[in-house]
């Protein structure tokens, strides 16, 4: 005979441990969520010198990157950072030898370049994974609604 209690127990752990999951997987989102915030608020305009230009992939698919220094009042360690660009940036870059970026004074790696280009597919993996963890859980849910017959004793 299966204790009722004892199968709510476990359910309520796999239930718990899905909303862990959701949460890990949603942590990268929403500390980019807030680095965005912090630059917007408190973020400084600066130019940037620009190191280097390349063209990643030319012939079939251009990817334009640019490696710049932030000025040493904003980052004592003058690292070099890279930024993949539209085209129209890098061009100016590679002309002018400057880029903008807006970045926080106290945290140089939070920055925000001119023209930069992004890819949503960390977007569509965390999508696909909150959807998955959904769908575990309303199957749990459901689940957990279904009476179970119990065998005579």
């Amino acid at each position: 005979m299966t204790d009722v209690t004892d199968e709510e127990g476990r359910r309520g752990g796999v239930l718990l441990a899905l909303v862990v999951v959701a949460l890990i997987v949603n942590l990268p989102l929403a500390h980019l969520t807030w680095q965005r915030w912090e630059l917007s608020r408190d973020g400084v305009e600066v130019s940037a010198e620009v190191t280097a230009t390349n063209v990643l992939r030319a012939r079939t698919d251009p990817h334009y990157v640019v490696r710049f220094r932030l000025p040493e009042m904003v980052d004592p360690r003058r690292r070099t950072w890279p930024a993949e660009v539209d085209h129209a940036t890098w061009r100016a870059a590679e002309d002018t030898g400057e880029i903008g970026v807006r970045v926080l004074p106290d945290k140089p790696a939070v920055q925000r370049v001119e023209g930069a280009r992004s890819s949503a597919v960390g977007y569509v993996v965390i999508g696909v994974v909150d959807l998955i963890v959904l769908l575990l859980g309303l199957l749990l849910w459901r689940q957990r609604r279904t009476p179970r017959a119990t065998l005579p004793a």
